[in-house]
């Protein structure tokens, strides 16, 4: 199961393991061709919405290179801030890299972890959005490495020692699971707190794990998935009801993905075109279906740590 798979990963590895101050090039983004038609559903899903998720696996160019193309359709609908699935620690560094202030590139993408996030397509996609034209905000809204150790320790024997990755493999798959919901509600909380800061009326474009999009759960009572929820979009939904927030799930149907550490296929299924499509009681509000993805490209090798046996 990927989806689950890729979140119990990113509770053990949300950062990478130290510091490195190399100096990297990061190649310009191109924007992914989307066919008009579908541009236009997105940029009208956009008009009708004040936070627009997009949900991904992990580990693609496609889905940065989407949002690119969608950057100057949605700055001209109120678009103010990208919100991602990195630690929020990261958020500064992130900024001042990505604006010229320094050559510095954060640990997060100069050492990345195994699960796909800290790509160079992803660390290029913040680049154009923050700097001219569109000069957006920034949002990481993901739980630190220090959170979430502090977390499992309350859930270890209390002689347990170690770095996040060592205490995530003496935990229980139970206790990963809770640790995943706890995970999507800090996630939330520190999504809400860096909005009250923006401009008024600033929309956000947020891109995460498709698992953390979830805008509603439909999963038959024996499935595991009914253990991660509330998802980060549903307890945003139900802290902020006067929001007006949609769900996309970006879907490929062929290539590659880069999770686990390591590059993965995706189920090859026919599909010719891009298509866009509106679900009636699927757990995001639309499908965006590609039809194949290739794997991301990151600035060093990730670390090859390898989730807890319990993972799915």
């Amino acid at each position: 199961m990927r989806t689950t798979y890729a979140i119990v990963v990113g509770i053990a590895l949300v950062a990478g393991c130290g510091p490195r101050q190399a100096e990297f090039v990061v190649p310009e983004l191109p924007p992914y061709p989307l066919p008009a038609d579908v541009e236009q559903s997105l940029a009208t899903l956009g008009s009708e919405c004040d936070v627009l998720l997009v949900g991904e696996t992990h580990g693609t160019q496609e889905v940065p290179a989407a949002v690119e193309a969608l950057l100057a359709p949605l700055t001209k609908l109120g678009y103010r801030a990208l919100a991602l699935e990195v630690p929020h620690d990261q958020q500064a560094v992130l900024v001042a890299w990505a604006t010229g202030t320094t050559v510095e590139v954060p640990t997060f993408f100069a050492n990345p972890g195994p699960d796909g996030r800290g790509n160079e397509q992803l660390l290029a996609l913040v680049r154009s959005a923050l700097r001219l034209p569109y000069q957006w905000k920034l949002i990481c809204c993901d739980a630190t490495e220090a959170e979430l150790g502090r977390q499992m320790r309350e859930r270890v024997p209390k002689d347990a020692q170690g770095a996040t990755a060592d205490l995530a493999a003496k935990l229980s798959f139970d206790d990963m699971i809770a640790l995943s919901v706890q995970r999507d509600a800090m996630m939330a909380n520190c999504f809400a707190a860096e909005r009250e800061k923006l401009p008024a009326n600033s929309k956000v474009l947020a891109i995460c794990g498709n698992l953390h999009a979830r805008t509603a759960d439909h999963a038959p009572a024996d499935s595991p998935l009914k253990a991660f929820w509330p998802s980060f979009a549903a307890v945003l939904q139900r802290d902020h009801p006067n929001w007006k927030m949609r769900s996309i799930n970006v879907q490929a149907f062929g290539g590659e993905y880069f999770n686990g550490g390591k590059v993965n296929k995706f189920s090859a299924r026919p599909l010719d075109k891009v298509e866009m499509r509106q679900t009636t009681k699927g757990d995001w509000d639309w499908e965006l279906n590609l039809p194949r993805a290739t794997t991301a490209t990151f600035l060093s090798p990730p670390i090859a740590t390898a989730p807890p046996n319990k993972a799915m």
